[in-house]
């Protein structure tokens, strides 16, 4: 009844309680959206390593490369395993033998499209290709190299130059694969994935933030329904005590969610400063996130879009609601200097 007589100032202490519903709903649905992926992204990075760059694949496929050279080879009479490694020893009866291996070039081009294209992308990329990865994109290239070489019907003498250094090519991919294994859990093991999933936890914990400011916002409608008069002053009550723990949640609600705002802000407008280590030539965040969208779209969209739209959401949900805190804390700061209720609190005392 007594935030009745003060109309204005009434409607702002409505306002503000209408304020923190939004900010309330935002945080929740930016957290639904963000937690799953970051739960999601070690196995969202491996999967993009295996499915979407197709490594699960290239043992097998080095392995269908390497049988196509050898069958090859074996059209000339030609063992690859025994004859490579000294190919001045191999003579041809007639020595203008002639081979058609135009099925095992095909085999080998098929095993690039289903994977090995993709690997050698990825293997030799300016970011994701780290050393480790070099051998094998050098073998790739030299695989495709020779594939170039290749004709329909060749004499022998021609075709097996090119076939074993495909077949040796392809073994070094085979042999190096415990590499390439150590490679890859580079990525999937850094200490970036590692640190997301250490604050899954607080993640979770963050859906009970905005219930701070709430919280707080009660402590504060008990002093604003008892005459909104501090203690210490003329006509004050118990009541202004409350304004104490709506002091310490207010604060706490506003320094959490500023922590995430300022965050969300050097993460999003200065990326460009922000090295990425684990990557090969340490580029900055902006440039490595530029590079996996633009060329990598596939991966991107697997393991860090929506965790991006969800981490907008919050950064959105963090502006909002310190807004809302900066608007509640200038309301109640004039609340108490003012005491806007006080003259009728007193008048409706003397009626008494």
């Amino acid at each position: 009844m007594m935030g009745m007589q003060r109309p204005a100032w009434t409607l702002c202490f409505c306002f503000v309680w209408i304020l923190v519903v939004p900010g309330v709903v935002l945080t929740h649905f930016s957290l639904v959206k963000l937690i799953p992926h970051i739960s999601d992204l070690p196995q969202n990075i491996v999967q993009g390593f295996d499915e979407t760059f197709k490594f699960a694949y290239l043992e097998k496929d080095s392995k269908t490369v390497e049988k196509a050279a050898s069958d090859a080879l074996n059209l000339c009479g030609v063992n690859a395993a025994a004859e490579c490694s000294n190919q001045a020893s191999i003579s041809y009866v007639p020595a203008d033998k002639t081979s058609d291996t135009t099925a095992e070039k095909a085999t080998i081009v098929a095993a690039f499209q289903t994977s090995l294209d993709i690997v050698m992308k990825v293997a030799d990329d300016k970011y994701l290709g780290i050393d480790d990865l070099k051998p094998t994109a050098n073998a790739l290239n030299e695989i495709v190299s020779n594939l170039t070489k290749l004709e329909g019907v060749m004499e022998c003498v021609a075709s097996t130059k090119v076939y074993c250094s495909i077949y040796d090519s392809a073994g070094q991919i085979v042999e190096g694969m415990a590499t390439v294994t150590e490679a890859l859990d580079t990525f999937k093991n850094s200490d970036i994935v590692k640190r997301w999933s250490d604050h899954e936890d607080q993640m979770n914990a963050l859906h009970a933030l905005p219930y701070i400011m709430v919280l707080s916002l009660v402590f504060l409608t008990c002093f604003w329904w008892r005459g909104a008069v501090c203690c210490c002053c003329r006509g004050g009550t118990i009541a202004g005590l409350a304004l104490i723990p709506f002091a310490l949640l207010w604060l706490t609600s506003f320094v959490i969610y500023l922590i995430i705002f300022a965050v969300g802000v050097s993460i999003k407008y200065f990326a460009d400063k922000i090295p990425v280590p684990v990557l090969r030539g340490e580029p900055t965040l902006e440039q490595a996130i530029e590079h996996l969208e633009t060329q990598y779209t596939a991966f991107w969209d697997l393991v860090f879009a929506d965790m991006s739209d969800g981490l907008g959401l919050l950064l959105d949900a963090s502006a909002f609601f310190v807004a809302v805190a900066l608007i509640v804390g200038l309301y109640s700061t004039c609340l108490c200097c003012c005491c806007p209720y006080r003259a009728k609190a007193d008048a409706a005392k003397n009626e008494s």
